[in-house]
């Protein structure tokens, strides 16, 4: 009795120096706007304007519903937004923050479940230090929070597939279901697909697990109620018409892909995104020819084979992939630590100063590398401080996100097609005044078509490209 007191304290204090590692890893400067990642202004303006409207449901974008994702960052992140009173960067990547921080704490478990006590904490701590991990417990986008729910999902399945278990599995594997029903509104059909790889590699040579029969019945009613908490309301409203442009989107379709890619595509991506471990790889690949098998491992290298035979290929693919991969080299590392002074220091040090990079990075390097004038954000800022009150503003994709996420308002930007033969008669309506480009896809818009007599008004390097807002003549006095 007392030493299982022991163990618990000892499981607790663990999860303390997760919770304070994970804090220390992701929250520091989480609001910066000197770099925004790809769409998270979009998320960001969908929140705002969830915020605003108080429908928690179904996402809108510039006011028309958005299909590509269902709103499982933007509710809370609304929620949050409509209690504090105004948008906030900080505020749009939260759910994400939060969702890296139990994601950890979710490997952790996993770790106990699999590997030894150490083996699951210091595979849990590296994991924060993977940049593929931690970027992306940073950004406004829904991939953290599906990446820690099939955690989870993995976390019940193995409590429930535990031969001694005081409580009813069925209450796990319902659990879990739950879990992976949140992870197929977020993601699709990829939110199962890793529980099911943890029931397949988890209970191979472990004589603790014992594989489901009647608890896939309860993981099904969880998954189903998950998906009906959702669901239901949503097809109530208009009668199934936003479920079935959610259902439907191109961007579920995994088999289409602009380009061809390799099946080694991802190699790179994996050996760079999950550095300090992936030094260690290949010591765990002679371990697996010395010891045969681990689990985190096999379940890692089944989702790696999955992704790759898609033709779709993304790097948040990976995500997923990042935690077992962290378990499996964890356990290597400290299996060769016990008796490589080599191994435990450099393991060490390379441990120590991946963590420590990311916050410093964000806090002290950022600020100088990219400047807060060179920013989206700073720019549009000017844009609006410089265009008179209620005047249309015109721009090419992407600028109009974030003009209206800044100005708080959409109805007034207008989004232009520079290859429209007829975009220069669009500029030139009486609704015109002002429109805002890049250097290159000014010379695509006036290319063979009829010349805008505009005034330029600023001119200013935004990242890598230079940005230009022109102001239209009038018609009638020639004066802009």
């Amino acid at each position: 009795m007392q030493e299982n007191s022991r163990k618990r304290q000892k499981y607790y204090f663990d999860i303390l120096i997760l919770v304070v590692v994970s804090g220390l890893v992701i929250f520091p400067a989480l609001g910066q706007e000197r770099y925004l990642a790809s769409r998270e202004i979009r998320h960001a303006e969908i929140i705002r304007e969830m915020a605003e409207r108080g429908d928690y449901l179904v996402p809108r974008l510039f006011g028309k519903i958005y299909y590509d994702k269902p709103p499982v960052i933007h509710a809370p992140a609304a929620f949050i937004t409509r209690i504090v009173g105004k948008p906030s960067m900080t505020i749009a990547r939260m759910p994400s923050a939060i969702a890296g921080m139990l994601g950890v704490l979710a490997t952790y478990g996993i770790g106990l479940l699999l590997l030894d006590r150490r083996s699951a904490l210091v595979g849990a701590i590296v994991l924060l230090g993977m940049p593929g991990y931690s970027l992306w417990a940073r950004h406004a986008r829904p991939d953290m929070i599906f990446c820690a729910m099939i955690l989870f999902s993995c976390l019940c399945l193995g409590i429930g597939m535990r031969k001694y278990n005081h409580f009813p599995r069925t209450f796990y594997f319902t659990l879990a279901g739950l879990f992976a029903g949140v992870g197929v509104i977020t993601k699709g059909p990829y939110g199962i697909l890793v529980p099911i790889f943890f029931v397949v590699f988890a209970p191979f040579r472990n004589l603790n697990f014992t594989r489901p029969r009647l608890g896939w019945t309860g993981f099904l009613l969880g998954l189903l109620t998950a998906i009906a908490i959702w669901a239901i309301p949503a097809y109530l409203r208009d009668g199934g018409e936003y479920l079935r442009g959610v259902i439907f989107q191109p961007d579920l379709d995994v088999t289409r892909e602009g380009s061809v890619k390799s099946f080694f595509w991802y190699v790179p991506y994996v050996l760079i995104l999950t550095v300090p471990l992936s030094i260690f790889l290949p010591l765990a690949i002679v371990d697996l020819r010395r010891y045969g098998y681990s689990a985190p491992l096999a379940i890692a290298g089944a989702m790696f084979i999955v992704i790759s035979c898609i033709s779709k290929k993304r790097q948040h693919y990976l995500l997923p992939l990042d935690p077992f991969l962290a378990l499996g080299i964890a356990a290597t590392v400290v299996r060769h630590g016990i008796t490589s002074r080599i191994v435990r220091r450099s393991a060490r040090i390379l441990i120590i100063i991946s963590i420590a990079s990311i916050p410093i990075y964000f806090v002290a390097i950022q600020p100088f590398l990219q400047p807060y004038k060179n920013s989206k954000i700073f720019f549009a800022k000017e844009v609006l401080g410089v265009i008179k009150p209620n005047s249309c503003i015109y721009c090419v994709s992407g600028t109009k996100e974030v003009l209206a996420w800044v100005g708080r308002d959409y109805d007034r930007i207008c989004e232009i097609n520079r290859n429209d033969p007829s975009v220069t008669k669009t500029l030139c309506n009486d609704k015109a005044r002002y429109y805002l480009v890049s250097e290159q896809d000014l010379m695509t818009l006036l290319k063979g078509k009829e010349p805008l007599s505009g005034e330029l008004i600023l001119n200013r390097k935004v990242g890598h490209e230079n940005m230009m807002l022109f102001c239209l003549k009038s018609k009638t006095t020639g004066a802009p």
